[in-house]
């Protein structure tokens, strides 16, 4: 039953029925930090069915952060992920079959996508974006837009659940119709996807929130972002002493850009380590006093959004190329950072 007082649907009777399917007993949910209020409620839902629940109190950013480790140390026979869509590049092998709640929003969208018209004006091919939450309501705003006089276009790549989804990581939906467009909306709450999209493509980009009907560009936000990048870029630059960083979590193990990393710094005459770790924190990287800069092949987002907290550099794998003179500025920022 869908509670019209909650904004997103969490399909409850679908989770009873597929916990009672499968004959789980003991069930880990995984909550991202928007839906936690709601921990106690699932919780309930799942023991309806006489099934033990453990909600994971770990960070979750999403589905590359699968609790997969963690479903095993606790024996669970049925991981249920909510908030996310599953998607071909985080597909893992496990022995624990996992249920994805993708939390759609119960939020109309057609006020705020008719609002954004005027912020749109001087722009004719317009590209539309949204998070797995809204994207049962990008037909009705394409056909808005549409209405208006306006020319639409949505990315489908695959290995993406659906037309115009984008992810923190991945915006290849709105690269792949970036050159057709003249400015991007983009349908969601927050800034984090809406800026992603510009360092994705550097197409003006508007955000229109279902929720509080706010509208705004994200573009100085992001040139911010852009500045920021290439300031630790140049410190980087001098840096000698490398540690190149291998992510644990489920879909961030990109191991083999890792030793090509150390091999590559190490070609240029540099020092560098490889780490693993699930969660990069500032107090952690304090503790390797003798690194200069550090080498992210974990989610992108670490090093553009959290880089004011770290003591070093943490350059993506192509700004470290771009630190050690192999790739110019120019065709790094002009072929997208995300």
């Amino acid at each position: 039953m869908i509670n019209l007082s909650w904004p997103f649907d969490l399909e409850e009777e679908r989770i009873k029925d597929e916990i009672t399917r499968r004959g789980a007993l003991r069930v880990l949910v995984q909550l991202p930090e928007g839906l936690r209020s709601r921990a106690l409620k699932i919780a309930s839902l799942v023991e309806e069915t006489n099934a033990l629940a453990i909600v994971s109190a770990d960070p979750c950013y999403g589905a590359c952060d699968l609790a997969l480790d963690e479903a095993k140390a606790l024996s669970a026979d049925l991981l249920i992920h909510f908030g996310h869509s599953e998607t071909e590049h985080f597909k893992q092998r496990s022995n624990i079959p996992i249920i994805y709640v993708e939390a759609k929003a119960l939020v109309d969208v057609r006020r705020v996508v008719e609002e954004s018209l005027k912020h749109l004006k001087g722009w004719e091919r317009i590209g539309l974006a949204t998070t797995v939450q809204h994207v049962n309501s990008i037909d009705g705003a394409k056909e808005i837009l549409e209405n208006a006089g306006k020319k639409v276009y949505i990315g489908n790549e695959p290995g993406l659940k659906y037309p115009g989804q984008v992810l923190g990581c991945d915006y290849r939906n709105c690269r792949s119709i970036s050159s057709m467009v003249d400015a991007f909306l983009f349908i969601g709450s927050g800034l984090f996807h809406a800026t992603g999209v510009f360092l994705a493509t550097l197409k003006p980009t508007i955000i229109a929130d279902p929720f509080s009907e706010k509208i705004e560009r994200v573009d100085d936000i992001a040139k911010l972002i852009i500045n920021r990048r290439w300031t630790e870029i140049c410190e980087a630059s001098s840096a000698e002493k490398w540690g190149v960083i291998i992510g644990l979590k489920t879909g961030q193990q990109n191991f083999e850009t890792a030793i090509k990393l150390k091999r590559d710094l190490e070609d240029c005459g540099k020092k560098a380590v490889l780490l693993s770790m699930r969660e990069i924190t500032p107090e952690i990287l304090r503790d390797f006093v003798d690194i200069e800069a550090y080498a992210n092949t974990t989610c992108p987002r670490i090093s553009f959004y959290e880089t004011k907290i770290f003591p070093k550099p943490i350059l993506t794998p192509r700004e470290v190329y771009v630190a050690l003179g192999k790739i110019r500025w120019e065709e790094y920022l002009w072929s997208g950072l995300l």
